[in-house]
């Protein structure tokens, strides 16, 4: 086919989607008559249509006489053109569409370890069930480093423990919350109490996560020792619930886990704490001026599935 015969972008920018869809009809019934039924107009402007669109072109797309109509050899070839540009433009429509009721697009979101021993996995899974054009991806950052993607757009929402962090430009809704408990190997002295008081597991081994994650509450714990004069000894330092159960069931020390955790590995034994102390709680953290339709869509999801309060809902806009 020559260059005469192909068609220029400039040339669709004088096209209307109606006249695609006019020749599509004419192209596939053959006939004129039963093409402007199809597309419910009468038949003069429909054969208007489709003589004003060959003078666009340049070309004649349609052979026709009193018997018959036929596709020209260039009509077969824009008949494909126009199915495609069709399908490309509803397909787009479609896209926007979902993007703005937030059923398609991107996620970017952080979590700590202590946010996933929890409902989140079971409610991000329901909603990628429900949302299938919804990407999510996930990455494991301290709660000090999630609010700086989140303010820079790095991440659209975080989970984890916000305990007195700055929070400028940021919003946040506690998901859930839990106390934290002593664990212990199961074969240590403690396990036959029904609770440990600060003093008693002062001389232990304690296994602490890095301060630069959590600064204020791991402070808020050197504290907890420090009103009562003790002065802890901590023998290792490890981030994430998973790895210090890993120590403590190799012997190597004890540390603090949230009650009702999922990461208890065997081996381990769980104990109350007689005093009170610093407890875990965690929440949802976005910008609250800048997240997509979608963000939103999967907050209001996260939200529901822990049954937090209506106006959470109304402040992002659902």
């Amino acid at each position: 086919m020559n260059g005469g015969n192909n068609v220029s972008l400039i040339q669709f920018e004088y096209m209307e989607l109606r006249q695609l869809r006019y020749f599509i009809a004419v192209a596939e019934e053959l006939h004129f008559g039963r093409a402007a039924r199809r597309v419910h107009i009468a038949q003069p402007p429909f054969s208007q249509q489709i003589k004003s669109l060959e003078e666009e072109l340049g070309a004649k797309l349609l052979e026709r006489n009193s018997r018959k109509v036929r596709l020209t050899s260039e009509g077969r070839y824009f008949y494909q053109q126009a199915i495609s540009i069709l399908d490309r433009t509803e397909e787009a429509a479609s896209t926007v569409g979902r993007m703005a009721k937030g059923g398609y697009g991107n996620i970017k979101v952080g979590f700590t370890e202590t946010a996933m021993d929890s409902m989140l996995p079971e409610s991000v899974r329901s909603f990628s069930h429900r949302y299938p054009g919804v990407s999510m991806q996930f990455s494991q950052f301290g709660t000090s480093a999630q609010l700086e993607l989140i303010r820079s757009g790095g991440l659209d929402v975080g989970f984890s423990s916000i305990y007195r962090h700055a929070m400028d430009g940021l919003s946040s809704v506690r998901l859930f919350a839990k106390n934290h408990v002593l664990a212990v190997p199961e074969d240590h002295i403690f396990t036959s109490r029904d609770s440990v008081s600060l003093a008693e597991m002062a001389g232990e081994h304690l296994i602490m996560f890095p301060r630069s994650g959590q600064p204020d509450l791991h402070d808020e714990i050197m504290k907890a020792f420090g009103k009562r004069g003790l002065s802890p000894v901590i023998s290792q330092e490890v981030s994430g619930l998973s790895g210090a159960s890993a120590l403590v069931a190799s012997g190597m020390g004890v540390t603090f886990l949230p009650e009702n955790s999922r990461t208890v590995r065997k081996g381990i034994a769980l104990v109350p704490l007689k005093e009170e102390f610093p407890g875990m709680d965690i929440y949802m953290v976005w910008n609250s001026e800048q997240y997509s339709n979608t963000s939103g869509v999967f907050m209001e999801w996260v939200a529901d599935y822990f049954s937090v309060s209506k106006p959470f809902a109304e402040e992002i806009g659902i």
